[in-house]
């Protein structure tokens, strides 16, 4: 029987063998891939999504405390310079006894200085300020400046008052730089407030007898002030101060009466002193420091120069008259 030749096996050559391989290996890679992309397929359906947090909040937005003054300065001739700080961009507007004195912007450091157009007119002046926000906020400074121009060429007594109590800028007090107190003043929570000078970063520690009141350090501008419960009783105040350069300083001390301005109305006179001036008197007497033009009436006979008055010196206090 013939045999079929298309029934005769046919035998691979060893380069059809090659490329019979290599398509069984392409093949068997193409599976691998295969389930492989299902696989992740799988995992990515298989894994929750992630869970957006919420953000972090962040630290809350401080309102402004408002402007301050770093510098109020008037020369005899009542030219004035104005510096201090507030927001950047802010507009800040300085009232003169409630009259408009002039406004500047903050820079973007938040600093502004102030020339007025024209000088200070001699008397009493009551400086304060306020800012407008970029956004339209209008925020009133907690500071004022108290200028007494005597117009004469004499001593002009400047005076700043905030949270910080009272301090003596020129025209009366310690000399800048110098350790010394300068002021007393009482808040309506039943504190007295302590002010006064020393060498810039100094550390202050002030006492009354043996019992401590506080300590502070001076700032660049070498002036400090302790807050304290206010005292029962009079003693002698002691202030110890230690210079950044660790050299100890010359003890100070005064002789402190708890809210003797406070009550010396009802007595109808008031001791003097030291730290006091007739703007500190005013202000706690009658409630507004530019009201020293009483007592200064009262008393010009033992008054020669307002802005020079001296311990032990006795003055009469007029009561304030009613409006």
């Amino acid at each position: 029987m013939a045999s079929n030749e298309n029934d005769t096996p046919k035998r691979l050559t060893p380069r059809r063998k090659i490329e019979v391989i290599a398509l069984l290996v392409l093949a068997g890679l193409a599976v691998a891939d295969l389930g492989t992309i299902a696989f992740l397929r799988y995992q990515r359906s298989a894994v929750p999504p992630p869970v957006a947090l919420p953000p972090t909040p962040g630290p809350a937005a401080q309102t402004p405390a408002g402007p301050a003054f770093d510098v109020v300065r008037v020369d005899p001739a009542g030219n004035t310079v104005l510096a201090g700080r507030a927001v950047a961009g802010a507009v800040v507007s300085v009232m003169d006894n409630g009259q408009l004195l002039g406004t500047v912007t903050a820079d973007p450091q938040g600093a502004f200085v102030l020339l007025p157009d024209k000088p200070l007119q001699p008397g009493a002046h009551d400086i304060t300020m306020s800012e407008k926000l970029p956004n339209g906020t209008v925020l009133a400074g907690s500071e004022n400046a108290t200028v007494n121009l005597p117009g004469n060429g004499g001593q002009v007594l400047t005076v700043l008052s905030g949270a910080n109590g009272s301090a003596v800028l020129s025209g009366q007090g310690p000399a800048s730089g110098t350790l010394a107190l300068g002021a007393v003043d009482y808040d309506t929570a039943g504190h007295a407030i302590f002010s006064g000078t020393a060498p810039a970063g100094a550390k202050i520690n002030l006492s009354l007898g043996n019992t401590a009141l506080g300590s502070a350090v001076a700032d660049t501008a070498g002036r400090w002030h302790i807050t304290a419960p206010t005292p029962a009783g009079p003693g002698m105040l002691v202030l110890n101060a230690t210079a950044s350069s660790g050299a100890q300083l010359p003890v100070v001390t005064a002789p402190f009466a708890p809210e003797t301005l406070k009550t010396a109305l009802a007595a109808g006179h008031v001791m003097i002193a030291p730290g006091d001036n007739l703007w500190l008197i005013a202000r706690h007497v009658y409630g507004r420091g530019t009201m020293y033009t009483l007592i200064y009436a009262a008393n010009s006979g033992q008054i020669h120069d307002p802005n020079l008055i001296f311990p032990g010196q006795s003055f009469v206090l007029p009561r304030k008259k009613a409006n």
